[in-house]
């Protein structure tokens, strides 16, 4: 019990310290609602028990994956491509990768 209480915890913490990252992390203005949109994701990434966190330990990581997701936001990119590079750059992610761009993309 102690283990899964524990795990809520660091896992709520993980998140909540991508969420900080990716929404200020950025260097230049964003694309109207990508902001609301990446909260909203944080949200749902959050609720979700099986999404696999991917790990944006360091601020470029976060900064990389902020501009990779504006990119797929904002049609530079598509679906594809975006789980092509996350995976790429965060192998073993491809299924977290894939509910981002579904959400990003809806």
């Amino acid at each position: 019990m102690k283990n899964t209480h524990t795990r809520i915890i660091r896992r709520s913490l993980a998140v909540a310290a991508v969420a900080a990252g990716l929404l200020a992390g950025a260097a230049h203005a964003s694309a109207p609602g990508f902001d609301a949109r990446m909260s909203a994701l944080v949200a749902h990434v959050k609720a979700d028990p099986n999404y696999k966190l991917i790990p944006l330990d360091q601020a470029a990581d976060r900064e990389w994956f902020y501009n990779l997701s504006e990119k797929l936001y904002t049609h530079k990119i598509d679906k594809t491509e975006f789980v092509s590079e996350g995976t790429r750059q965060f192998p073993g992610y491809a299924a977290s990768f894939s509910t981002v761009a579904d959400f990003l993309t809806q």
